[in-house]
């Protein structure tokens, strides 16, 4: 069954809504990571999640001829470019927070190796070893 085209339209702007508000607590991730604000970072996650799993059922409920609405009914073609834009900024900025991501887990990489160097340089400085007791003695 066809979905009515004002059921479509709004289902358009629904998605163009939501992938703003995709790339809005994207800008939030990214600049989490680039703070190394974990915690923060964790709670926008959340919500992105939520704002996917919408985006992914009206997605289910779309026309398989969208393309062919395009060509037919230019409103259909004007939100459909419109949801393109956002979806390609919202990829845009993963590729920014991916590189983000990548940086705090090297810089983390590196504090990590030096903790473990310290650690063993500390151990070789716990114990010096007893001197050793004299085996020649000087008896004059």
């Amino acid at each position: 069954m066809a979905m009515p085209m004002r059921e479509l339209l709004d289902t358009l702007d629904a998605q163009c809504l939501d992938y703003q508000a995709m790339y809005r607590h994207g800008l939030v991730q990214r600049d989490c990571l680039r703070g190394d604000d974990l915690k923060k970072l964790n709670a926008t996650a959340v919500h992105m999640r939520a704002l996917m799993d919408r985006v992914r059922t009206r997605q289910v409920r779309m026309p398989a001829d969208l393309a062919q609405l395009e060509r037919e009914h230019p409103e259909v073609g004007r939100r459909t470019q419109c949801l393109r834009r956002r979806i390609q900024a919202v990829l845009d900025l993963r590729d920014e927070s991916d590189c983000a991501a990548r940086r705090l887990l090297d810089d983390t990489r590196r504090q990590l190796h030096q903790v473990g160097t310290a650690r063993r340089a500390s151990r070789g400085y716990r114990r010096q070893p007893p001197p050793q007791v004299a085996r020649f003695v000087d008896v004059r």
